[in-house]
């Protein structure tokens, strides 16, 4: 190692380039593996996470399609005909606007069963959950808000459990605040925004017909031993013998069952792996690139190495130095790498953060560091074994010459240098038509004729409360 060091100093430009290749490969891989390591590693911040799932409605002529919307009866008799789940909840998106407490703002927002949270098994860090007779008694008008929106809109104010809002044109009375690291998706399929605020959904069955599928989601927690796949053949059965009795309503009306995990990451899961290959490209070039270096830079020292050899070293010794050497320049440049990564996750942070459920978690920690080590030496033995290779066989006789120095160009090393620079410009084309392809894409959708002049063109939705505006009139 001493010795490694000594040789990288000597040579400090080529020590630099070397350490800035790679710090750009692996640093890029840091940062999308932190962002993995977030979304798609890391459990759900639930408790026995992995029996939590998500029933919705699906058509029997699309059994390929995600859970959709389905009625409120149906609901409860999955509810009541089930044997699998310990608890089912049903969560439906509503937009309050809250008012009276600054400029007006609409919310996102959820209308949920009072078991909702029991369900997730949490409990807000202030007040209370709702209570069960509160869907009995249909009291809607108890409102619990996120930790963000209680900061925001209300100062991380204490006081103001059991304290009235206006949501709506009506009073809440705010019976509680959530944790600040709660989360949960927005089952409403507009965009992945978590709920800033949740009230109590306590429909009445006489007010919602069979046939009128607008309720977004449910939340299921499966018993112990219970897999998502006897869930789905228990759903289905209660779904047939729905189907028998209101064949009107639900001729082709059937229940989809889907783990909460795969139904949080499913939709940005392509995405990223698109992501790792683009980075896994990049990683590859800089490894050929340096490679390169090495080998060029193996001619400078075929005297050295050849009279290590007349002197009696073996060649595994050789090729041990030369690894070594290969390694420290990985690690340094691992090290810098976690500097750009640093950098390349709070700038993606600032693009994706709300498209990508749960990125804003994406940062350094073990095992992003214990990654970035593995990583590392990886690509160190990676680009340094070739060059290693080539560079501890040398030919005694006329290396030892006086112009040995510089005859260090052999047919072998030839070929492993243009092999390098094939690869090399292999894996740069795919990453540059598969980049060009994407931009393209975007610009295309950017530019499609929607039919009529965009300019100056807006849309706003207008919410008439039905307490207020009860006529259509």
């Amino acid at each position: 190692l001493r010795y490694g060091m000594r040789m990288l100093l000597k040579r400090r430009g080529f020590t630099a380039i070397a350490i800035l290749t790679l710090a750009l490969g692996i640093g890029a891989n840091t940062a999308i593996f932190s962002v993995i390591n977030a979304v798609l590693l890391s459990p759900l911040p639930f408790e026995q996470a992995e029996r939590l799932v998500r029933l919705g409605g699906r058509d029997l002529r699309k059994p390929e399609e995600l859970p959709s919307t389905f009625s409120v009866p149906d609901f409860y008799d999955w509810r009541a005909r089930n044997t699998v789940f310990e608890e089912v909840a049903a969560v439906d998106g509503s937009s309050p606007s809250l008012t009276g407490a600054g400029e007006p703002e609409r919310m996102r927002g959820a209308k949920v069963s009072p078991n909702f949270f029991s369900v997730l098994k949490v409990n807000p860090a202030a007040g209370r959950a709702f209570l069960p007779d509160e869907e009995r008694r249909g009291n809607h008008y108890v409102v619990i808000l996120s930790h963000a929106l209680w900061q925001r809109r209300f100062g991380g104010d204490p006081s103001i459990i059991n304290k009235q809002i206006e949501l709506s044109g009506e009073k809440f009375t705010v019976v509680g605040i959530m944790p600040g690291d709660f989360q949960i998706p927005h089952f409403t399929g507009e965009d992945f925004g978590e709920p800033e605020l949740w009230t109590p959904f306590a429909p009445d069955l006489k007010d919602w017909p069979r046939s009128g599928r607008s309720v977004d989601a449910a939340i299921g927690r499966l018993k112990p031993g219970v897999t998502v796949e006897q869930a789905q053949a228990e759903l289905d059965s209660i779904g047939q013998q729905l189907q028998q009795q209101y064949p009107k309503s639900n001729v082709s009306a059937g229940v989809k069952v889907v783990s909460l995990y795969e139904q949080w990451v499913s939709a940005t899961r392509p995405a990223l792996f698109v992501f790792v290959a683009a980075v896994g490209f990049v990683l590859l070039i800089a490894c050929a690139n340096v490679a390169n270096l090495l080998l060029a830079r193996s001619a400078t020292r075929g005297k050295e190495i050849a009279i290590r050899t007349a002197l009696g070293a073996r060649r595994g010794r050789i090729v041990r130095q030369l690894l070594t050497e290969s390694v420290l320049l990985a690690t340094m440049g691992g090290a810098l790498g976690l500097l750009l990564a640093m950098w390349a996750t709070d700038l993606l942070l600032t693009l994706s953060e709300e498209t990508i459920p749960r990125f804003e978690q994406a940062g350094l920690n073990g095992r992003v560091l214990l990654f970035t080590l593995l990583i590392s030496t990886l690509t160190g033995l990676f680009f340094g074994l070739a060059p290693a290779l080539h560079a501890s066989n040398p030919d005694l006789n006329e290396t030892l010459k006086d112009g040995g120095r510089t005859s260090g160009a052999g047919t072998g090393r030839g070929r492993v240098r243009s092999l390098l620079v094939v690869s090399e410009i292999a894996l740069s084309l795919v990453l540059l038509i598969g980049a060009g392809l994407l931009i393209k894409s975007f610009v295309r959708l950017q530019s499609v004729d929607p039919g009529f002049d965009t300019q100056n063109v807006l849309t706003m939705t207008v919410n008439l409360k039905g307490t207020k505006y009860p006529q259509d009139e």
